[in-house]
């Protein structure tokens, strides 16, 4: 099969290739708002790139790869890279399509200074590692050299008719000054809580998701006595910045909302704070007429079943180190 690798450098091809992509995994499909927020508007400090594989003018094959341009206190620096998405047309059988793009953009992330390329997990991410379901990828990408580290999951809840347990509920009458309250437009408080108890990807994220229009409503803030000890993030589909915990939404049935990322003061840790969190939050989306909540990204299976949380999508963490 004749082919060949370029840039896909208008609105036109690129959204092309997300038909590619929807096209290979249509489980994993991917609504313009989504791809609109994570590609045409990425975070700041973000450079991404997307290619296309060509057979007679006709696009067969893509890949979205992201890298920081900036330094961002406590996380990943420029010498890191991620591939956002790599998918090869269904009907293709032609493996060099998927090689040739992968090589590609090796060779590109070493040229400008990458030293490790890691599958998914990327600022923004669709997607946190590769979904074990993609096996033929996952051949593709060993082949190339990128090693595991691991697994993590996204979780589900039916939360219609949630009840906290009686030990998670008594947390709230064993410290009757612990609250639960929306962070909104003043968000000081969250940035100062962040930095200080987990600066790097959660502080860059919270940053730049804040930045949109009711993003700040997205985030909560745990209290104790009136001071910041714990924080999470909430999202809905339809909510101002659309966060990776209901990216897939549309595959369970009822109104879904997501939850994550979220953490506990280091200090008050051990305490159940963090599940009665949980627990209240899911207490008001329930109110508000949710009937499934999502937690993604994790490898606390055994935490959140507490709250009846169950493993639904398996990822595989994927890394390969580059030469310069």
């Amino acid at each position: 099969m004749n082919f060949e690798v370029c840039r896909l450098t208008d609105h036109g091809a690129v959204c092309a290739g997300i038909d590619c992509w929807n096209r290979t995994y249509p489980d994993f499909s991917l609504p313009n708002r989504l791809v609109t927020q994570n590609i045409f508007a990425p975070f700041d400090g973000l450079d991404v790139t997307a290619w296309g594989a060509f057979s007679k003018n006709t696009l067969v094959g893509v890949m979205v790869g992201k890298r920081l341009v900036k330094q961002i206190p406590d996380y990943d620096g420029s010498k890191q890279g991620w591939v956002s998405l790599l998918a090869v047309d269904s009907t293709v059988e032609d493996t060099t399509v998927a090689d040739e793009l992968l090589e590609t953009v090796e060779r590109t992330m070493a040229n400008r200074g990458v030293s490790n390329l890691r599958v998914g997990g990327d600022p923004g991410q669709f997607l946190p590692g590769l979904p074990t379901a993609f096996t033929d990828l996952r051949e593709t990408l060993t082949d190339h050299g990128f090693e595991s580290r691991g697994t993590v999951h996204d979780l589900r809840g039916d939360i219609a008719a949630f009840d906290a347990p009686e030990r998670i509920a008594q947390v709230g009458e064993s410290w009757p000054d612990l609250t639960v309250e929306r962070v909104g437009a003043d968000v000081d408080p969250l940035y100062s809580f962040l930095a200080d108890q987990f600066p790097g990807r959660w502080r860059y994220e919270a940053e730049n998701v804040c930045r949109v229009p009711g993003g700040g409503d997205d985030y909560w803030l745990l209290r104790h006595d009136g001071e910041p000890v714990g924080f999470a993030r909430t999202n809905t589909p339809d909510g101002g910045y659309r966060g990776a915990n209901v990216n897939w939404a549309a595959r369970l049935d009822g109104a879904t909302c997501g939850i994550g990322p979220l953490g506990v003061h280091e200090s008050y840790r051990g305490r159940s704070w963090g599940l009665w969190m949980i627990a209240s939050i899911v207490e008001r989306y329930r109110d508000a007429g949710y009937e499934r909540m999502v937690i993604d990204w994790t490898g606390l299976l055994e935490y959140y079943q507490k709250l009846g949380f169950e493993p639904w999508i398996e990822y595989e963490t994927l890394v390969k180190e580059l030469e310069a």
